[in-house]
């Protein structure tokens, strides 16, 4: 989930997953945005290519975080600068859920269906709160108590997103999006941008060595952790052990592969994503949604003519909703689509 554009670059990359079929379709020249193109035949095996895009919200100003809430019958979203969190469902419309939300940028309901806000803070504010905030039953309640605030006593950086595994465990993204100067920020109390596991409320570091740990989801049988390095480009797996802890980083997705299906004179960046029961990656970042089966094969791409920064997915996997909004982002050029995907 990321708002601060940096630069990329792909180097030393040998990432290698199975081969897509023969009959795969390559970037279009001309294409009406947002277009679903279809690389594998696998894709019609989770979800049909038939549906129609939507745009269901529009005009606002940097979109994030989605999260279907089944309890209200819609989904909440996060427009950081405006520190405000959005309601929308097909019955009544677009409202105003939340103000302020603590400039929250992903947000994640935990196995008690409480709702978890990443409070990342906001580059142009002094804010310091950077934080994981909770909303006990969010159906009937909207008052934010702290959840997680710190790490050995030192301030987040700027909480990004969050996952949770079937077996409880919450992991998060911690990069320096929030904070004005970034890695040479005097607010910066942390020397690393992490990758965190939380579990009974004990909050441990797995990785500190990325550079802007960004996107993050995991597997639905918990043995893999999907993280997005937005500085480097790169959308990483690591495997886990049954208590949740790093075994390995894998060769998982072919990046080559997806480079030639990007929009001409774009760089492959990596936001935030979901993942759906099935252990299919609904991957966001530049030129729109990727989808990734679980054996790292490019089914799909969803190609936008601007920047994607997050992905959800309803409880009965019935349709994928992403924002999405143009780079550097400005008022009134951010938006919400759906798109059925049985």
């Amino acid at each position: 989930m990321k708002y601060l554009i940096l630069l990329f670059t792909f180097f030393g990359f040998s990432w290698i997953a199975p081969a897509q079929n023969n009959n795969e379709i390559i970037q279009k020249d001309n294409i009406t945005f947002p277009e679903l193109l279809v690389f594998s035949d696998q894709f019609e095996e989770f979800f049909s290519s038939k549906n129609k895009i939507e745009k269901i919200v529009s005009d606002k100003f940097w979109l994030e975080g989605p999260v279907w809430v089944d309890a209200l019958n819609g989904i909440l979203f996060s427009d950081i600068p405006e520190n405000k969190i959005y309601f929308w469902n097909s019955k009544t419309g677009l409202s105003v859920w939340l103000e302020p939300s603590g400039f929250a940028n992903g947000l994640l309901l935990d196995g008690n269906r409480d709702l978890l806000l990443m409070q990342g803070n906001y580059q142009s504010t002094n804010y310091t709160m950077r934080q994981i905030g909770k909303i006990i039953n969010p159906k009937s309640n909207k008052k934010i108590i702290d959840f997680v605030k710190s790490y050995e006593g030192k301030k987040f950086n700027s909480p990004n997103d969050i996952a949770l595994g079937s077996n409880g465990i919450l992991y998060f993204t911690d990069p320096v999006y929030g904070l004005t100067n970034g890695d040479w920020d005097e607010l910066k109390e942390l020397s690393f941008n992490g990758v965190y596991k939380i579990e009974n409320n004990n909050v441990q570091v797995l990785i500190d060595s990325l550079k802007s740990p960004n996107g993050i989801g995991v597997s639905p049988d918990n043995k893999f952790l999907y993280v997005s390095d937005s500085e480097t480009g790169r959308l990483l797996c690591y495997e886990l052990d049954d208590a949740g802890d790093i075994v390995k980083s894998t060769n998982f997705f072919n990046l080559q592969e997806m480079w030639k299906h990007t929009i001409p004179s774009t760089v492959l960046a990596w936001d935030g994503m979901a993942v759906t029961k099935e252990g299919v990656i609904v991957a966001a970042g530049w030129g729109g949604v990727w989808f990734i089966s679980p054996r790292g094969v490019l089914l799909a791409h969803i190609q936008t003519p601007n920047f994607t920064s997050n992905t959800a997915i309803d409880d009965k996997g019935e349709y994928l909703y992403w924002t999405a909004g143009k780079i550097p982002f400005t008022k009134g050029s951010s938006v919400l689509y759906r798109y059925k995907l049985k």
